[in-house]
């Protein structure tokens, strides 16, 4: 498989383009064959990896026509910029009003629900020749079909319940106003909120936790597909299995800020807790990881595909930018150890042998 993939330069999104050579190695081993299936990414930001994907896919003559592309997008504006990046000349757009269900302004072909909604709000052909379709939710997304989802730096930008033990009861952390009202502070519920009732059973003992209830929205759909459906999800995040306490804060211009400080005005964002979206995910489907990013590549042939770049390099320069940007990649003390990859499986999956494919 790997002498058919053409080789690129730009490392530094080496590990993107290694996501669909799995979904690749999945539809094989599926032996799906001719039936229809779908890529699904969530949060595709530039659309530099959905760009790669299809890219990837074309240099696969036996997957022929039987790909679209689904991509999950709240923003409007980075929906055109990706449609640009994907070479789409003549975009579609059919907004959805209502909740998502509604009724739709205008005749579109291509996925409906049940009731004959149509729910994407974007659609093209791209410049690969495969169609690519544009939601607000997963949910949106058409079932029926073999689904394989990649979902880069996605859950981590998904809200949170901060939680902590206090005085041997699980309460969740709040938001509230000083009292002269100068500024913001964190405070403890005196009672149980929803959130800590959503706590899966075996973390209900931890110090702190951090729960994102949407991304078990999220999974249980993803777990739905992949049981019922077929196909597989693989999730790349920064985070932690389980060992971190409180990881909530801000960015501003590179700079890590008190989250509370200047609310709006940077980034907030939490380390995926892995070991939450195994327990979320249980028993609906089977998971797998998560494994340093580090782990993911050397298991995916990274050393043999950096090797064939190196000699690809005309100058010493150009090596040396290279080891450079792969020494992030790949060192745990770096994006190596910062990252994980977890993946996501239907319990029939495991009839069809061993899930090798990063996670051997």
């Amino acid at each position: 498989m790997w002498q058919s993939i053409p080789f690129s330069l730009n490392i530094s999104t080496a590990n993107k383009p290694l996501a669909i050579f799995r979904c690749v190695n999945e539809w094989n081993i599926s032996n799906i064959g001719a039936v229809p299936f779908q890529i699904i990414e969530l949060g595709p930001g530039t659309g530099t990896l959905a760009y790669d994907m299809l890219r990837i896919l074309k240099s696969f003559p036996q997957i022929g026509n039987t790909v679209s592309l689904h991509l999950v997008e709240r923003s409007s504006e980075l929906a055109r910029q990706q449609a640009k990046k994907l070479g789409i000349e003549a975009i579609d757009q059919t907004w959805i009003t209502g909740a998502g269900k509604g009724t739709v302004e205008g005749a579109v072909d291509g996925p409906v629900d049940g009731a004959g909604d149509v729910l994407h709000y974007q659609t093209g052909i791209s410049q690969f020749g495969i169609p690519v379709y544009w939601y607000q939710r997963i949910q949106d997304i058409p079932k029926g079909a073999p689904a394989f989802i990649v979902a880069n730096e996605f859950f981590d930008a998904l809200p949170i319940h901060k939680l902590q033990m206090t005085d041997g009861k699980l309460r969740e952390v709040l938001v509230d106003v000083t009292e002269d009202d100068s500024r913001l502070r964190f405070v403890i519920a005196p009672n149980e909120t929803a959130a800590v009732r959503l706590v899966p059973k075996e973390s209900r003992k931890r110090q702190h936790l951090e729960l994102s209830v949407e991304a078990g929205v999220v999974l249980n759909d993803i777990a739905d597909r992949v049981t019922d459906h077929g196909g597989g999800a693989l999730i790349i995040d920064y985070g932690h299995d389980g060992t971190k306490t409180d990881t909530f804060r801000a960015f501003q211009h590179h700079k890590v800020l008190d989250p509370l400080h200047e609310p709006g005005q940077a980034d907030v964002t939490a380390d995926v807790d892995f070991s939450l979206l195994r327990q979320m995910l249980r028993p609906k489907a089977i998971s797998y990881g998560p494994i340093t990013q580090s782990t993911f590549l050397f298991n995916m042939a990274f050393e043999q595909r950096f090797n064939a770049l190196m000699k690809a390099c005309k100058s010493d320069e150009e090596q040396d930018r290279l080891a450079a940007a792969c020494d992030v990649l790949i060192n745990p003390a770096k994006m190596g150890g910062q990252f994980f990859v977890f993946a996501v499986f239907g319990w029939k999956r495991g009839r069809l042998g061993p899930v090798t494919g990063g996670f051997q």
